[in-house]
């Protein structure tokens, strides 16, 4: 029995010292940035991820899109991917205003990762700043169920452990 508490004992160590494993993207930087007010309007939008991107040839995994004002989705061409940033175009007939950048991205473990952030661009915003509206970005705090499952069960089998250990006592 001891053997086998060991080895519970081992697993859960495991577990717990390679918290990268259960770590997924998120954004670290982009241009423009959430909030901000961009002079000119830009020609290219970016979003740079704090892991690499997956790619799969003939696969469209990860998208980019950038609305303007107007509601007109304003970004064109295939968006590059380069390890662990996405780009796409922007077109230079976007009308001045709140952008909205909406993306949707599939990290190294699989995990997407979508949501959306929002920026003002104008010419010339010395004369007169736009309110921004606020837009709630998708969070990656969701309870992962399959990670949940596997603490749960885990915490039973050690539970259970005891409980034999302390019959086997008597």
């Amino acid at each position: 029995m001891r053997k086998f508490i060991s080895i519970v004992f081992v697993a859960i160590s495991l577990l717990f010292s390679a918290p990268s494993s259960f770590a997924h993207v998120e954004i670290t930087s982009s241009f423009p940035e959430q909030y901000t007010n961009a002079t000119p309007i830009p020609q290219q939008v970016w979003i740079e991820f704090s892991g690499a991107l997956q790619e799969l040839d003939g696969e469209v995994l990860n998208t980019i899109e950038v609305i303007d004002s107007t509601g007109i989705a304003v970004s064109f061409g295939d968006p590059v991917i380069e390890g662990s940033r996405i780009t796409t175009k922007v077109s230079g007939q976007s009308a001045p205003g709140v952008f909205i950048v909406k993306y949707r991205v599939v990290g190294q473990d699989g995990h997407i990762i979508e949501g959306e952030y929002t920026f003002n661009a104008s010419p010339d915003y010395a004369a007169t700043p736009v309110a921004m509206p606020l837009t709630q970005e998708s969070s990656d705090s969701k309870i992962y169920v399959g990670l949940s499952v596997f603490v749960a069960l885990l915490l039973s089998l050690i539970v259970g452990s005891f409980i034999y250990v302390k019959k086997d006592r008597k």
